[in-house]
């Protein structure tokens, strides 16, 4: 499913009287990033780009238990609160990315690059998506290497 009735099919939704969607925490996307979380306890990476970024924010915060031990949060076009110190935050923005700087709300990333918001390589100076998702891989097995 895609767009509403992916929202609509989250476990737990329940609709307001006059059947709009009650959002949780925070927005539809946020509401389905903690039902993943919540369902499913053995994920340990989340990514996420520019609102997606904002929706794992979300999700994380209104968790009943934090699971920030051995999670790894990417993000991509807009630097979130690093609210949970036992979990590894590796954060990306571009240097042209006016949209990403304006989500991050005075917050500094780990990561600049020459890069504008867009993760469409078929675009220059597009955000290398996989190469800072691989990039944030390799740093955590060298962290956990003895």
């Amino acid at each position: 499913m895609m767009g509403k009735e992916l929202a609509r099919s989250t476990p737990g939704r329940l609709p307001a009287a006059t059947g709009a969607p009650v959002f949780r925490h925070g927005s539809a996307a946020s509401d389905d990033v903690h039902a993943i979380l919540d369902a499913v306890p053995g994920i340990t990476r989340l990514v996420g780009h520019s609102k997606g970024a904002l929706a794992i924010e979300n999700a994380l915060r209104s968790l009943q238990s934090p699971r920030g031990s051995g999670l790894s949060v990417v993000t991509l076009g807009c630097v979130i609160e690093e609210e949970f110190p036992q979990a590894r935050y590796d954060q990306y923005l571009g240097w042209l990315d006016a949209l990403g700087t304006l989500n991050s709300w005075n917050r500094t990333p780990e990561h600049r690059a020459f890069t504008h918001h867009s993760t469409n390589s078929a675009i220059p100076l597009s955000m290398l998506v996989g190469s800072y998702v691989m990039e944030s891989e390799q740093k955590a097995r060298s962290i956990a290497a003895p």
